[in-house]
């Protein structure tokens, strides 16, 4: 038998400390399947956890329709720009992972392309995993309308 349960988005922790006991109490029969898709609001959060760096390479990515350019990138912001933003991409997914706001299984949104021929520990860019691209602007048009401050509302 299958059965499915639909909670909101983020589930309270109440509410997910109780299925965790139902399953422990069914046994290793049961299996759970969680949402781990990227969503505006999930997005939103996720933004309003980083800092200002990392939602410059945001913005850029938006500009350049899911693709950030390493070298162009560094030309412009310089060349460290790029050391950070998906350090802190992971961390503020972990911490929202443990607020109950993503499965834990979320995949970050950025992905790294192959190192830059200017040198080897430098990535060539990032791209926004597919299907992100209007997730993420509108998620940016949030934050600009609410405010980094704010309570998501979306």
């Amino acid at each position: 038998m299958e059965i499915t349960i639909k909670l909101p988005d983020p589930a309270s922790p109440e509410v997910i400390a109780a299925l965790a006991d139902l399953l422990a109490r069914i046994g290793s029969d049961a299996t759970v399947t969680t949402d781990a898709e990227w969503t505006v609001d999930r997005a939103v959060k996720l933004l309003r956890d980083t800092n200002a760096r990392t939602l410059v390479l945001v913005e850029a990515a938006i500009e350049g329709e899911g693709w950030v350019d390493g070298p162009s990138f560094r030309a412009k912001w310089g060349e460290t720009a790029l050391r950070g933003p998906s350090q802190t991409i992971t961390k503020a997914i972990r911490r929202g992972a443990e607020r109950g706001d993503w499965s834990p299984e979320i995949t970050p949104p950025f992905k790294p392309t192959t190192p830059d021929k200017q040198g080897w520990s430098k990535t060539g860019g990032y791209y926004l995993a597919d299907g992100l691209l209007p997730v993420f602007t509108e998620a940016m048009r949030v934050l600009r309308e609410q405010g980094p401050d704010k309570e998501n509302n979306t």
